[in-house]
């Protein structure tokens, strides 16, 4: 549980804390395969009472396992994701669900299930393992990041070999 007690941020405005949790994918309840399934989760930040509500803010760290879009060779990356919310007591006034807040009951936030959308959105669509990979000969499908093929790169293909001789 990623459980943080706002009792003392509560009795002033302008009342700070910080906190920290160490958790897993697992312990998140992120199913499925997920780039940091392996890894520790390193979850820190602070909250502030602004009067209003009380805003909470962090950074999630991991480290991720990704295969790379291009060369499909597995590597490594630290990864690094900002998360904030503004949390407000639940009660039995109306709650205003244009606002942008979120509720708790009692002295604690739970923020797991913040942590747990910030993460799932934070997924690349492609990942690549450097800006200068060159991925795969389409020809062959030799790893053009680690050796040389020996394909025309001028290969045609043979439906439209006859267009070619028009250039000539």
């Amino acid at each position: 549980m990623m459980k943080i007690n706002v009792l003392q941020a509560k009795k002033a405005i302008g009342n700070e804390q910080t906190f920290e949790f160490v958790t897993s994918a697992e312990e998140l309840a992120i199913e499925g395969e997920t780039p940091w399934k392996s890894s520790v989760i390193h979850v820190e930040g602070n909250l502030i009472n602004n009067g209003r509500a009380i805003a909470v803010e962090g950074m999630i760290s991991a480290n991720a396992q990704y295969q790379c879009s291009c060369c499909l060779e597995d590597f490594s990356a630290n990864i690094e994701i900002p998360f904030s919310d503004n949390y407000q007591q639940a009660n039995d006034e109306a709650i205003d669900d244009e606002a942008d807040l979120a509720y708790y009951t009692g002295d604690e936030i739970d923020i797991a299930d913040l942590v747990r959308e910030s993460l799932i959105l934070a997924e690349p669509l492609k990942s690549v393992c450097s800006e200068t990979c060159r991925g795969l000969c389409p020809h062959c499908g030799i790893n053009l990041n680690t050796a040389q093929c020996d394909c025309q790169g001028n290969l045609i293909d043979p439906r439209l070999a006859v267009l070619q001789k028009l250039l000539k």
